[in-house]
């Protein structure tokens, strides 16, 4: 099930759009002073450029979008939700307790959000590079690529007068 890749060509550019519209909402809230509603949206501002980021030949597998990307949702909603629970349960008094000597509402944070959530992006990384962010033959296309890249521009076009590739490559 989780097999199928996905074509995002038709949609980078709706995904770079929505990338932006998550920051200014998330920005708006923050200012109109909805923070909580703020950070739940900054969660999903990661999104369109993992997904853009993490496409290779503009496709994307679905086991990228369930792991890392989905579980990171999940942690930090989880965080950012028991930072809002225990923020409120301590409005104007000092926890009875701590979690790892922070206040339970930031301890929430940073364990769920940043230490689960980024870990989980991280380890990901290391599970699926080859399959995923860099197949087999990636990179000797890449360099492939870079190679012709170099040779056109080596190559004087007949536009260009005779000794301008000369005198550029004498500077060097």
């Amino acid at each position: 099930m989780l097999d199928r890749k996905i074509d995002i060509e038709p949609y980078v550019t709706h995904l770079m759009v929505a990338g932006a519209a998550l920051w200014l909402a998330a920005l708006l809230l923050g200012f109109a002073g909805y923070w909580f509603e703020a950070l739940l949206v900054t969660v999903f501002v990661l999104h369109p450029y993992f997904i853009v980021g993490a496409a290779h030949d503009h496709e994307i597998s679905l086991k990228l979008l369930a792991y890392p990307l989905g579980v990171f949702t999940v942690l930090a909603l989880a965080g950012f939700g028991l930072a809002q629970y225990y923020s409120e349960l301590f409005v104007g008094q000092t926890p009875e307790f701590l979690v790892t000597g922070m206040h339970p509402s930031f301890a929430a944070v940073f364990w769920l959000y940043w230490i689960g959530g980024f870990m989980s992006i991280n380890l990901a990384y290391g599970l699926y590079y080859r399959e995923h962010y860099l197949p087999d033959g990636a990179w000797d296309e890449f360099l492939a690529e870079l190679e012709e890249i170099e040779g056109a521009e080596a190559t004087p076009s007949a536009e260009s007068p005779s000794g301008s590739t000369t005198e550029a490559a004498e500077v060097e």
